[in-house]
């Protein structure tokens, strides 16, 4: 169990340094996708609601720190809340299907990206704009659906070698 820990812990922490360097560089019209996010997608569809919720609240804590200039928490929420949403849809993913991560990521990067800023918004002084927000949501969402397929795929063979055990999936 503490070598899962360690592995998903070096995971979520390459996905950061990625989003903070590759990916600062190359946004589509401003906006970047949310690697983290996808990390814990991918958990989230193979382990079930505890572990989404545990790498979201990881996962939220690091953009956070280190990716977000909003309020300390909006997004260890956002992220905490969507990974338990994912592993409890979970039973409802078709096992294999290769459009079920796409369209999980596209709904949750969107949905995500929306939440977060309104709730900025509401938290903080600046106001977000509802036209930049739906704007943010629809690029972050079509990022995230370009990237799924390979984040889910290195996630997924990583968190392969390091099984879940002794804890309860669901």
């Amino acid at each position: 169990m503490i070598w899962r820990s360690i592995v998903i812990g070096a995971v979520l922490l390459a996905a950061v340094v990625l989003q903070t360097t590759v990916f600062a560089r190359f946004t589509v019209l401003g906006f970047r996708p949310d690697l983290l996010l996808l990390v814990v997608l991918a958990v989230a569809v193979r382990d079930g609601p505890l572990a989404g919720a545990r790498v979201g609240a990881v996962a939220g804590l690091l953009t956070d720190l280190l990716v977000t200039a909003a309020p300390m928490g909006v997004m260890v929420l956002v992220h905490t809340t969507i990974g338990h949403l994912t592993g409890i849809a979970r039973p409802y993913l078709a096992p294999g299907s290769v459009t079920a991560p796409v369209v999980l990521a596209g709904v949750t990067g969107a949905v995500a990206t929306a939440t977060y800023g309104a709730l900025a918004g509401a938290l903080s002084d600046t106001g977000v704009a509802a036209s930049l927000l739906a704007e943010a949501a629809v690029i972050v969402g079509l990022t995230n659906m370009l990237l799924a397929p390979f984040v889910f795929l290195v996630t997924d063979r990583i968190v392969e070698r390091f099984p879940l055990r002794g804890a309860a999936t669901e």
